[in-house]
């Protein structure tokens, strides 16, 4: 009679080994797919369990690790290419801090810039290739519009805001024709049936707001983590998030999308920017 199955963890890596009675076995990897074991040692779960594995067993451990953890460095690969990895976060607070914890577990590496501080990024050599903000207030979104012109010079622009406990994520911006936060801004006001009381609001929205229902902050932060993965993957999805404004109310609990299209800016004379007439 055979014995029940036994599942042990492969050392070092995201992957259960399941044993069968019959000697027979296989691994679930960390992606979750499972994958036939070629004739296992006897001696295999006592190997992986600390127990006294024979060398045989042990030397099988040693390769099935080295293929297991070979996978995995392939699967983070596509989770988040190397050369996509330099990415910068402005802002602080409650939802920049999930923000920077989820994206360094996604495989970014992240630099951290308080708002305001001096060595916020800028657009020009040595710009990272994503730069995502999160500003608690209306006030910490002044500085962005020297950051709209980030995707100019070849980086990825993702921000995200709130206005009291309502938040907001911005289409993402990869080229000068996407949106900039200036133009959402203005599109915003635009379609606002107190645009007037809206702009007073946001001028005058200073003091640090209560914090964010915990449903709102997990939202906010998940959809932010959606655009930025859909740049680092370039997968499909990504087109439709350069033009879509994403809004959570939370009195309400309900989420919407709003198209957005960037439109060519008139020329500044003072700047030497924007579209000549």
């Amino acid at each position: 009679m055979t014995g029940p199955p036994r599942v042990a963890r492969l050392p070092g890596t995201g992957t259960d080994v399941l044993i069968d009675g019959d000697g027979t076995g296989a691994v679930r990897t960390a992606s979750g797919r499972f994958l036939r074991l070629q004739s296992p040692p006897p001696g295999l779960f006592d190997a992986l369990t600390g127990g006294a594995g024979d060398e045989a067993s042990s030397a099988y451990v040693d390769r099935l690790t080295r293929t297991m953890s070979a996978r995995e460095r392939d699967d983070a690969e596509r989770r988040w290419p190397a050369h996509r990895r330099d990415v910068a976060l402005v802002g602080g607070g409650p939802v920049s801090e999930a923000l920077a914890e989820a994206l360094a577990g996604l495989g970014a590496d992240v630099t951290r810039h308080p708002v305001g501080a001096q060595d916020a990024p800028h657009p020009g050599t040595g710009a990272p290739r994503l730069v995502v903000a999160f500003a608690e207030t209306p006030a910490e979104r002044e500085g962005w519009a020297a950051l709209d012109r980030l995707p100019e010079h070849g980086a990825a622009w993702l921000r995200g805001y709130r206005e009291g406990a309502t938040c907001f994520v911005d289409p993402i911006a990869l080229t000068a024709d996407d949106p900039t936060a200036r133009q959402v801004h203005r599109r915003r006001l635009a379609a606002s049936p107190v645009p007037r009381e809206l702009a007073a609001w946001q001028r005058s929205a200073t003091a640090a707001p209560a914090p964010l229902p915990a449903a709102a902050r997990t939202l906010v932060v998940g959809r932010m983590l959606t655009a930025a993965l859909a740049w680092a993957q370039e997968t499909d999805e990504l087109a439709r998030l350069r033009t879509t404004l994403w809004k959570y109310v939370s009195a309400s609990g309900t989420a919407t999308e709003h198209t957005v299209l960037g439109y060519p800016e008139p020329f500044d004379p003072d700047t030497g920017t924007g579209a000549r007439p």
